[in-house]
């Protein structure tokens, strides 16, 4: 069975054209459009290869969401994406528990080379 994603982002266009991009690249995708959805459908799911978390959402912002994600499960991967993201804020989020970066827009071999590296286990930062 191939790798679940839950693409999280509140951008309509990043979460159709993401969804149809990692389908492509052979990967199961479910997408949440906020924080609490993102929540709701982790928990739906039961189980989550690995989660691309928009950094900045509406209502409970990504570093919320991390650690609320990892408060259900310690073991959740979690790739932290974004536009624009100060260098500090990669620290902290590398100390939150992330196990990877990555900057929109989304370059494909970028992507999927993340993806390949952070599945395998390796650091995605």
């Amino acid at each position: 069975m191939p790798p679940l994603i839950l693409l999280v982002d509140d951008d309509i266009l990043i979460r159709s054209l993401g969804k149809e991009l990692l389908e492509h690249l052979g990967y199961q995708v479910e997408v949440a459009q906020d924080g609490q959805e993102a929540l709701d459908v982790f928990q739906r799911l039961g189980r989550v290869d690995l989660v691309i978390l928009d950094y900045y959402l509406p209502g409970r912002d990504g570093l919320q969401v991390l650690q609320d994600l990892r408060a259900l499960d310690a073991q959740v991967r979690v790739l932290v994406a974004s536009g624009f993201f100060p260098a500090e804020d990669v620290t902290r989020i590398r100390e939150m528990g992330a196990v990877g970066f990555i900057y929109k827009p989304y370059r494909v071999t970028e992507l999927e080379g993340r993806i390949r590296q952070v599945l395998q286990g390796m650091s995605g930062f």
